[in-house]
């Protein structure tokens, strides 16, 4: 039997095709941060929402990785994507470094895979035609 391991599913949602983020909105200063949290790390308020992004973004920086955890299987494809106030790390890509500003998508898909079976969690695509 395999294992399916969701990475960050606590953060992930899913609604049909479309797959977003929860983040975490300051009532006192408007700042967002991903991961969600209790406390916000500008102000020190604790009035403080968690929320959903939209699913799609535009990426900020993206890097291959060359040499790095063997569950990941490098060389697999890190990006820097700004959605909705946040900036998150995301895995992505089909080799290739997505240039900055690229739009993307967000999905779920395989980001590695151990002895027990593969690891699942949010991914990036290029939005249609661009790269």
């Amino acid at each position: 039997m395999t294992t399916v391991e969701t990475v960050g599913g606590e953060w992930i949602r899913r609604d049909g095709d479309n797959v977003t983020l929860t983040i975490t909105r300051c009532h006192a200063c408007d700042a967002r941060w991903f991961p969600p949290r209790d406390v916000c790390s500008h102000c020190a308020s604790t009035d403080v929402h968690d929320e959903p992004t939209g699913d799609r973004g535009v990426v900020y920086a993206s890097t291959v990785v060359r040499a790095g955890p063997a569950a990941y299987r490098p060389p697999y494809v890190l990006s820097y994507v700004d959605i909705d106030g946040v900036r998150v790390l995301a895995h992505g890509g089909t080799g290739e470094a997505f240039a900055p500003g690229t739009p993307v998508r967000l999905g779920i898909g395989e980001i590695g895979r151990t002895d027990a079976g593969p690891l699942m969690s949010y991914v990036i695509t290029a939005e249609d035609g661009a790269r």
